[in-house]
């Protein structure tokens, strides 16, 4: 499998529905709404693939102290926002899972462990995941996330994953699923569409 990229947490929360992960990171190293994560299952056998739909930044006594200052300095403010490593949780929902070489579009069989690491998946991860979309089921049957949001977040990275020429066909099949997912409300499937509509860069 293709290696990923740095850490982003490690689980704190889990069950068969998502996870949910702390650590300290530089602001630019924050993951995204809709990144593409995983989370390591029975016993390193399998990889279970999250999306990110909850960002928090946790309580930071620097911070608090900063704020109520009348007289800090622009390079402490600078220092805190962009240098320092703040405390943030993450929570992803699962929407498939990795094993024997496969990717499976479905609730992994065990959650992460409790301290396993979370991961961004790599561009070409994230590739090989999405080839299939039955991943938009889970999204838009869940309760517990912005699932209209996080589809088209999610969409939008992946097809940012794939080369330039490929990114339109992507975004169409896409916008295919959502409409057989969404038939029976076709005004939350038209802001959906505009959401992920095709834009050349």
């Amino acid at each position: 499998m293709e290696e990923a990229g740095n850490r982003i947490g490690r689980v704190t929360r889990c069950n068969i529905r998502g996870f949910s992960g702390g650590t300290r990171l530089a602001q630019a190293d924050v993951p995204t709404f809709g990144t593409f994560c995983k989370a390591p299952a029975q016993q390193g056998k399998v990889d279970v693939i999250g999306i990110v739909y909850g960002i928090s930044i946790e309580d930071d006594e620097l911070a608090r102290q900063l704020a109520a200052s009348d007289s800090a300095l622009p390079e402490a403010y600078a220092d805190n926002q962009f240098v320092r490593p703040v405390p943030i949780e993450i929570q992803a929902l699962s929407v498939g899972y990795h094993e024997d070489g496969r990717y499976l579009q479905m609730l992994p069989p065990q959650p992460p462990l409790t301290l396993a690491d979370i991961v961004p998946l790599s561009p070409g991860e994230v590739r090989a995941f999405t080839e299939r979309l039955d991943f938009l089921r889970i999204i838009h049957g869940s309760m517990e996330v912005p699932s209209d949001d996080l589809i088209s977040a999610t969409l939008r990275q992946a097809a940012n994953a794939r080369p330039a020429l490929e990114q339109r066909n992507f975004l169409v099949a896409a916008g295919r699923e959502c409409a057989r997912l969404m038939a029976a409300d076709l005004t939350r499937l038209e802001s959906l569409l505009r959401a992920i509509q095709f834009t050349p860069s």
